[in-house]
Protein backbone atom coordinates (compact mmCIF):
# COMPACT_ATOMS: atom_id res chain seq x y z
CA UNK A 1 0.00 0.00 0.00
CA UNK A 2 1.08 3.35 -0.67
CA UNK A 3 2.09 5.54 2.29
CA UNK A 4 -0.48 8.16 0.54
CA UNK A 5 -3.66 5.56 1.00
CA UNK A 6 -3.05 6.09 5.02
CA UNK A 7 -3.43 10.09 4.56
CA UNK A 8 -7.43 10.75 4.39
CA UNK A 9 -7.32 14.35 3.30
CA UNK A 10 -4.86 13.12 0.40
CA UNK A 11 -5.89 9.81 -0.51
CA UNK A 12 -8.90 10.26 -2.84
CA UNK A 13 -7.56 14.06 -3.04
CA UNK A 14 -6.66 16.44 -6.37
CA UNK A 15 -4.81 17.98 -4.12
CA UNK A 16 -0.99 17.97 -4.40
CA UNK A 17 0.27 18.90 -1.02
CA UNK A 18 4.00 20.47 -1.37
CA UNK A 19 3.83 22.32 2.33
CA UNK A 20 4.93 19.69 4.94
CA UNK A 21 7.75 22.01 6.56
CA UNK A 22 4.98 24.42 7.26
CA UNK A 23 2.23 21.66 8.94
CA UNK A 24 2.30 17.75 7.71
CA UNK A 25 -1.24 16.20 7.18
CA UNK A 26 -2.77 13.37 9.48
CA UNK A 27 -2.48 9.69 9.00
CA UNK A 28 -5.77 7.92 9.63
CA UNK A 29 -5.19 5.66 12.98
CA UNK A 30 -3.70 9.29 14.67
CA UNK A 31 -7.11 11.04 13.19
CA UNK A 32 -8.48 7.81 14.65
CA UNK A 33 -7.16 7.93 18.01
CA UNK A 34 -8.01 11.54 18.50
CA UNK A 35 -11.48 10.82 17.96
CA UNK A 36 -11.23 7.40 20.10
CA UNK A 37 -9.73 9.26 22.64
CA UNK A 38 -13.02 11.67 22.83
CA UNK A 39 -15.57 9.18 22.24
CA UNK A 40 -14.40 6.82 25.29
CA UNK A 41 -14.39 9.92 27.32
CA UNK A 42 -12.35 12.93 28.40
CA UNK A 43 -11.17 13.88 31.79
CA UNK A 44 -8.63 15.85 33.28
CA UNK A 45 -5.44 14.09 34.25
CA UNK A 46 -4.10 14.42 37.60
CA UNK A 47 -6.08 13.06 41.07
CA UNK A 48 -8.69 12.33 39.09
CA UNK A 49 -10.55 9.22 41.28
CA UNK A 50 -13.01 8.01 38.34
CA UNK A 51 -12.05 6.13 34.99
CA UNK A 52 -11.84 9.14 32.36
CA UNK A 53 -9.55 10.50 34.78
CA UNK A 54 -7.09 7.68 35.40
CA UNK A 55 -7.47 7.27 31.37
CA UNK A 56 -6.03 10.58 30.44
CA UNK A 57 -3.15 10.10 33.64
CA UNK A 58 -1.89 6.68 31.44
CA UNK A 59 -2.42 8.62 28.26
CA UNK A 60 0.36 11.40 29.31
CA UNK A 61 2.39 8.62 31.18
CA UNK A 62 2.79 5.97 28.06
CA UNK A 63 3.35 9.45 24.97
CA UNK A 64 6.37 10.34 27.44
CA UNK A 65 7.42 7.20 27.34
CA UNK A 66 7.33 6.65 23.72
CA UNK A 67 9.15 10.50 23.54
CA UNK A 68 12.03 9.36 25.13
CA UNK A 69 12.15 6.11 23.82
CA UNK A 70 12.38 7.54 20.25
CA UNK A 71 14.67 10.64 21.45
CA UNK A 72 16.48 9.47 24.64
CA UNK A 73 16.48 10.47 27.71
CA UNK A 74 14.19 10.06 30.73
CA UNK A 75 9.63 10.38 30.15
CA UNK A 76 10.68 12.84 32.67
CA UNK A 77 12.87 15.02 31.10
CA UNK A 78 9.75 15.99 28.63
CA UNK A 79 7.48 18.70 29.03
CA UNK A 80 4.42 18.96 27.02
CA UNK A 81 4.12 22.34 25.46
CA UNK A 82 1.55 23.46 22.44
CA UNK A 83 4.70 23.62 20.07
CA UNK A 84 8.29 24.74 19.37
CA UNK A 85 7.15 28.30 19.79
CA UNK A 86 5.74 27.91 23.29
CA UNK A 87 9.18 25.76 24.51
CA UNK A 88 11.23 28.23 22.64
CA UNK A 89 9.13 30.96 25.00
CA UNK A 90 9.43 28.63 28.23
CA UNK A 91 13.17 28.46 28.11
CA UNK A 92 13.36 32.19 27.08
CA UNK A 93 11.44 33.26 30.24
CA UNK A 94 14.00 31.20 32.69
CA UNK A 95 16.47 33.11 31.31
CA UNK A 96 14.52 36.05 32.11
CA UNK A 97 15.55 35.40 35.69
CA UNK A 98 19.30 35.03 34.87
CA UNK A 99 20.26 37.64 32.29
CA UNK A 100 21.76 40.87 32.54
CA UNK A 101 23.68 43.36 30.82
CA UNK A 102 27.05 41.74 31.53
CA UNK A 103 25.81 38.66 29.45
CA UNK A 104 25.40 37.59 25.89
CA UNK A 105 22.89 35.74 23.79
CA UNK A 106 23.75 34.51 20.70
CA UNK A 107 21.53 32.85 17.63
CA UNK A 108 22.74 32.31 13.78
CA UNK A 109 21.50 34.36 11.21
CA UNK A 110 19.57 31.27 9.49
CA UNK A 111 16.81 31.06 12.29
CA UNK A 112 13.17 30.85 12.14
CA UNK A 113 11.55 34.06 14.21
CA UNK A 114 9.95 31.80 16.85
CA UNK A 115 14.20 31.33 17.34
CA UNK A 116 14.63 34.76 17.41
CA UNK A 117 12.41 36.88 18.20
CA UNK A 118 11.78 35.85 22.17
CA UNK A 119 15.86 36.48 22.66
CA UNK A 120 15.33 39.82 20.52
CA UNK A 121 13.16 40.64 23.54
CA UNK A 122 15.22 38.98 26.26
CA UNK A 123 17.92 41.24 25.03
CA UNK A 124 15.81 44.08 25.28
CA UNK A 125 14.13 43.87 28.76
CA UNK A 126 17.71 42.35 30.49
CA UNK A 127 20.74 45.00 28.77
CA UNK A 128 21.73 41.58 27.28
CA UNK A 129 23.27 41.65 24.39
CA UNK A 130 22.21 39.84 21.48
CA UNK A 131 25.15 38.16 19.06
CA UNK A 132 24.43 36.83 15.39
CA UNK A 133 26.72 34.41 14.37
CA UNK A 134 26.84 34.98 10.62
CA UNK A 135 26.85 33.87 7.14
CA UNK A 136 29.28 32.75 5.15
CA UNK A 137 28.94 33.06 1.52
CA UNK A 138 27.33 29.76 0.74
CA UNK A 139 24.70 30.37 3.20
CA UNK A 140 25.75 28.42 6.41
CA UNK A 141 26.97 29.84 9.59
CA UNK A 142 30.63 30.96 10.01
CA UNK A 143 31.77 28.62 12.69
CA UNK A 144 34.96 30.13 11.97
CA UNK A 145 33.49 32.92 14.15
CA UNK A 146 31.70 30.82 16.90
CA UNK A 147 33.97 30.51 19.31
CA UNK A 148 34.61 34.37 19.31
CA UNK A 149 30.84 35.31 20.73
CA UNK A 150 30.81 32.21 22.94
CA UNK A 151 33.37 33.56 24.82
CA UNK A 152 31.58 36.89 25.56
CA UNK A 153 30.02 35.59 28.61
CA UNK A 154 27.40 33.73 26.28
CA UNK A 155 24.76 32.82 28.63
CA UNK A 156 22.71 30.64 25.90
CA UNK A 157 23.13 29.96 22.05
CA UNK A 158 19.73 29.37 20.73
CA UNK A 159 20.15 26.86 17.25
CA UNK A 160 17.84 25.23 14.50
CA UNK A 161 19.02 21.65 14.04
CA UNK A 162 17.71 22.26 9.86
CA UNK A 163 16.61 25.28 8.42
CA UNK A 164 13.09 26.17 7.55
CA UNK A 165 13.79 28.27 4.38
CA UNK A 166 16.56 26.49 3.07
CA UNK A 167 17.04 22.63 4.63
CA UNK A 168 20.39 22.95 5.51
CA UNK A 169 21.39 21.03 8.55
CA UNK A 170 23.61 22.07 11.04
CA UNK A 171 26.35 20.74 12.44
CA UNK A 172 25.23 20.58 15.93
CA UNK A 173 27.77 17.83 17.86
CA UNK A 174 30.44 20.31 16.99
CA UNK A 175 28.44 23.46 17.48
CA UNK A 176 27.44 22.49 21.03
CA UNK A 177 30.39 20.82 22.58
CA UNK A 178 32.52 24.46 21.59
CA UNK A 179 29.11 26.11 23.85
CA UNK A 180 29.62 23.25 26.47
CA UNK A 181 33.56 24.09 26.73
CA UNK A 182 32.60 27.72 27.56
CA UNK A 183 29.82 26.65 30.05
CA UNK A 184 27.09 27.62 27.57
CA UNK A 185 23.70 26.04 27.63
CA UNK A 186 22.39 25.43 24.84
CA UNK A 187 18.65 25.17 23.08
CA UNK A 188 17.86 23.33 19.50
CA UNK A 189 14.83 24.37 17.89
CA UNK A 190 14.23 20.98 15.95
CA UNK A 191 11.10 21.95 14.76
CA UNK A 192 12.37 20.93 10.83
CA UNK A 193 14.62 17.54 12.00
CA UNK A 194 12.50 15.43 13.63
CA UNK A 195 10.49 14.87 10.85
CA UNK A 196 13.52 13.05 8.67
CA UNK A 197 15.41 12.00 11.72
CA UNK A 198 15.67 10.57 14.78
CA UNK A 199 17.97 13.25 17.17
CA UNK A 200 19.49 11.74 20.08
CA UNK A 201 19.27 14.27 22.51
CA UNK A 202 21.19 12.74 25.15
CA UNK A 203 23.96 12.44 22.50
CA UNK A 204 23.63 15.81 21.28
CA UNK A 205 23.73 16.89 24.80
CA UNK A 206 21.96 19.81 24.46
CA UNK A 207 20.13 21.52 27.47
CA UNK A 208 16.76 21.59 25.81
CA UNK A 209 15.29 20.55 22.26
CA UNK A 210 11.96 21.95 21.05
CA UNK A 211 9.65 20.64 18.26
CA UNK A 212 5.77 20.22 17.18
CA UNK A 213 3.93 17.48 16.57
CA UNK A 214 2.24 18.70 13.61
CA UNK A 215 5.55 18.80 11.90
CA UNK A 216 5.96 15.29 12.52
CA UNK A 217 2.35 14.01 11.53
CA UNK A 218 0.16 14.69 14.15
CA UNK A 219 -2.42 17.38 15.15
CA UNK A 220 -1.12 21.19 16.25
CA UNK A 221 -1.86 22.32 19.06
CA UNK A 222 0.77 19.73 21.04
CA UNK A 223 4.51 19.49 21.12
CA UNK A 224 7.42 19.22 23.76
CA UNK A 225 10.53 20.36 25.02
CA UNK A 226 13.57 17.87 26.56
CA UNK A 227 15.37 19.10 29.35
CA UNK A 228 18.23 18.32 30.25
CA UNK A 229 17.43 19.09 34.30
CA UNK A 230 14.59 20.23 34.76
CA UNK A 231 14.64 20.42 38.08
CA UNK A 232 16.52 23.90 37.38
CA UNK A 233 13.81 24.99 35.05
CA UNK A 234 11.33 28.25 36.13
CA UNK A 235 7.58 27.22 34.72
CA UNK A 236 6.58 29.23 32.02
CA UNK A 237 2.70 29.30 33.39
CA UNK A 238 1.22 29.49 36.87
CA UNK A 239 -1.94 27.84 37.64
CA UNK A 240 -3.81 24.57 37.98
CA UNK A 241 -2.46 21.16 38.68
CA UNK A 242 1.15 22.24 39.70
CA UNK A 243 1.02 22.97 42.96
CA UNK A 244 1.46 21.15 46.53
CA UNK A 245 -0.20 23.83 48.60
CA UNK A 246 -1.32 26.98 48.21
CA UNK A 247 -1.49 29.78 51.16
CA UNK A 248 -3.31 32.78 50.70
CA UNK A 249 -4.38 34.96 53.88
CA UNK A 250 -3.69 38.70 55.08
CA UNK A 251 -0.21 37.66 56.72
CA UNK A 252 1.32 34.99 54.42
CA UNK A 253 0.83 33.83 50.63
CA UNK A 254 3.15 31.25 49.06
CA UNK A 255 2.38 28.18 47.16
CA UNK A 256 4.44 25.07 46.35
CA UNK A 257 5.10 23.47 43.20
CA UNK A 258 4.99 19.43 42.52
CA UNK A 259 8.49 17.80 42.85
CA UNK A 260 7.72 15.90 38.84
CA UNK A 261 7.88 16.92 35.69
CA UNK A 262 3.99 18.23 35.95
CA UNK A 263 4.73 21.33 37.21
CA UNK A 264 5.58 23.28 33.68
CA UNK A 265 2.04 21.78 32.33
CA UNK A 266 -0.36 23.96 34.71
CA UNK A 267 -3.81 24.19 33.52
CA UNK A 268 -5.57 21.64 31.41
CA UNK A 269 -3.44 19.79 28.85
CA UNK A 270 -4.18 18.89 25.31
CA UNK A 271 -5.61 15.70 25.96
CA UNK A 272 -7.02 14.81 22.26
CA UNK A 273 -3.23 16.02 20.99
CA UNK A 274 -1.19 13.94 23.20
CA UNK A 275 -3.94 11.25 21.96
CA UNK A 276 -3.04 12.24 18.45
CA UNK A 277 1.02 12.20 19.39
CA UNK A 278 0.95 8.92 21.00
CA UNK A 279 -0.77 7.64 17.93
CA UNK A 280 1.53 9.42 15.62
CA UNK A 281 5.05 7.64 17.28
CA UNK A 282 3.36 4.30 17.28
CA UNK A 283 2.93 5.14 13.34
CA UNK A 284 6.34 6.47 12.59
CA UNK A 285 7.78 3.57 14.50
CA UNK A 286 6.77 1.45 12.21
CA UNK A 287 8.56 3.64 9.43
CA UNK A 288 11.85 2.69 7.46
CA UNK A 289 13.03 6.42 7.88
CA UNK A 290 16.60 5.93 6.35
CA UNK A 291 14.88 4.65 3.25
CA UNK A 292 12.04 7.60 3.45
CA UNK A 293 14.36 10.40 3.51
CA UNK A 294 16.38 8.27 0.67
CA UNK A 295 12.75 8.14 -1.69
CA UNK A 296 12.58 11.88 -0.76
CA UNK A 297 15.77 12.91 -1.70
CA UNK A 298 15.55 11.45 -5.47
CA UNK A 299 12.29 13.43 -5.78
CA UNK A 300 13.49 16.77 -4.20
CA UNK A 301 16.43 16.51 -6.71
CA UNK A 302 13.94 15.50 -9.99
CA UNK A 303 11.97 18.64 -8.95
CA UNK A 304 15.12 20.73 -9.05
CA UNK A 305 16.86 20.12 -11.93
CA UNK A 306 13.38 20.44 -13.70
CA UNK A 307 13.33 23.93 -11.48
CA UNK A 308 16.56 24.82 -12.68
CA UNK A 309 15.71 24.23 -16.12
CA UNK A 310 13.29 26.51 -16.37
CA UNK A 311 15.18 29.06 -15.16
CA UNK A 312 14.59 29.56 -11.68
CA UNK A 313 17.55 30.26 -9.07
CA UNK A 314 17.61 27.75 -6.13
CA UNK A 315 18.63 28.82 -3.04
CA UNK A 316 17.63 25.81 -1.18
CA UNK A 317 20.49 23.22 0.20
CA UNK A 318 21.17 20.85 -2.59
CA UNK A 319 21.73 17.87 0.21
CA UNK A 320 18.39 18.74 1.23
CA UNK A 321 15.80 15.83 1.28
CA UNK A 322 12.81 17.42 1.84
CA UNK A 323 12.93 21.45 1.14
CA UNK A 324 13.71 22.66 -2.51
CA UNK A 325 13.39 26.72 -2.25
CA UNK A 326 13.90 28.76 -5.26
CA UNK A 327 13.31 32.43 -6.40
CA UNK A 328 12.49 34.19 -9.71
CA UNK A 329 14.20 37.64 -10.98
CA UNK A 330 10.81 37.96 -13.60
CA UNK A 331 7.93 36.87 -11.51
CA UNK A 332 7.08 37.35 -7.73
CA UNK A 333 6.63 34.22 -5.44
CA UNK A 334 3.40 34.69 -4.43
CA UNK A 335 2.16 34.55 -8.13
CA UNK A 336 4.12 31.54 -8.70
CA UNK A 337 2.60 29.84 -5.66
CA UNK A 338 -0.92 31.39 -6.69
CA UNK A 339 -1.33 29.56 -10.37
CA UNK A 340 0.46 26.73 -8.86
CA UNK A 341 -2.94 26.61 -6.26
CA UNK A 342 -5.03 27.33 -9.54
CA UNK A 343 -3.55 24.05 -10.54
CA UNK A 344 -4.33 21.99 -6.94
CA UNK A 345 -0.48 21.96 -5.98
CA UNK A 346 0.11 23.03 -2.73
CA UNK A 347 3.43 25.43 -1.98
CA UNK A 348 4.21 28.35 0.21
CA UNK A 349 5.59 31.40 -0.78
CA UNK A 350 6.85 34.64 1.25
CA UNK A 351 9.76 35.04 4.14
CA UNK A 352 9.49 32.02 5.49
CA UNK A 353 9.31 33.40 9.17
CA UNK A 354 13.06 33.73 7.99
CA UNK A 355 13.83 37.39 6.78
CA UNK A 356 17.13 38.14 8.38
CA UNK A 357 17.99 34.92 6.89
CA UNK A 358 16.65 35.28 3.51
CA UNK A 359 17.76 38.77 3.04
CA UNK A 360 21.72 37.93 4.00
CA UNK A 361 20.91 35.20 0.59
CA UNK A 362 20.01 38.30 -1.54
CA UNK A 363 16.27 37.72 -1.45
CA UNK A 364 13.03 39.17 -0.50
CA UNK A 365 10.34 36.31 -1.39
CA UNK A 366 10.93 32.70 -2.92
CA UNK A 367 9.06 29.69 -3.23
CA UNK A 368 9.33 26.80 -1.43
CA UNK A 369 8.85 22.81 -1.91
CA UNK A 370 8.47 20.76 0.87
CA UNK A 371 7.52 17.09 0.86
CA UNK A 372 6.09 14.81 3.18
CA UNK A 373 6.14 10.70 4.06
CA UNK A 374 2.74 11.01 1.30
CA UNK A 375 4.35 12.59 -1.55
CA UNK A 376 5.24 10.44 -4.90
CA UNK A 377 6.55 10.89 -8.42
CA UNK A 378 3.16 11.93 -9.68
CA UNK A 379 3.08 14.84 -7.21
CA UNK A 380 6.47 15.72 -8.89
CA UNK A 381 5.36 15.27 -12.48
CA UNK A 382 2.48 17.51 -11.65
CA UNK A 383 5.02 19.92 -10.02
CA UNK A 384 6.54 19.64 -13.04
CA UNK A 385 3.57 20.77 -15.20
CA UNK A 386 2.68 23.70 -12.83
CA UNK A 387 5.79 25.30 -13.28
CA UNK A 388 6.00 25.07 -17.28
CA UNK A 389 2.61 27.02 -16.54
CA UNK A 390 3.69 29.74 -14.45
CA UNK A 391 6.29 30.20 -17.16
CA UNK A 392 3.77 30.05 -19.92
CA UNK A 393 1.46 32.20 -18.22
CA UNK A 394 3.71 35.10 -17.05
CA UNK A 395 6.66 34.46 -19.20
Amino acid sequence: MKIKALFPALKHSEQVYLDSASSCQLPEEVIKAMSRYLSQGHGNPHRGMYSFSEMAEELLSKTRTQLSSRFGGSPAQYIFTSGTTESINLVANHFQGLANSNHSILVTQLEHHANLLPWMRLAKTTGAKLNILPLKTDGAPDLEKLDTYLSQNCLLFAVSHESNLTGLKLPLNNMIQRARDYGVSTLVDGAQAVSGSKPQFTELDCDFYAFSGHKLYSPAGIGALYCREPEKLTPLKLGGGIVNRVQADLTNSNYQLVEDISRFEAGSPNMPGIAGLSACLSFLARINLEEEVCRQKQLIQKALSHTRSLGFTVISDPESHHILSFTSNQFHSHDIASILASENISVRAGHHCAQPYLKALGHKHCVRVSLGLYNDEEDISRLQHGLSQVISILG
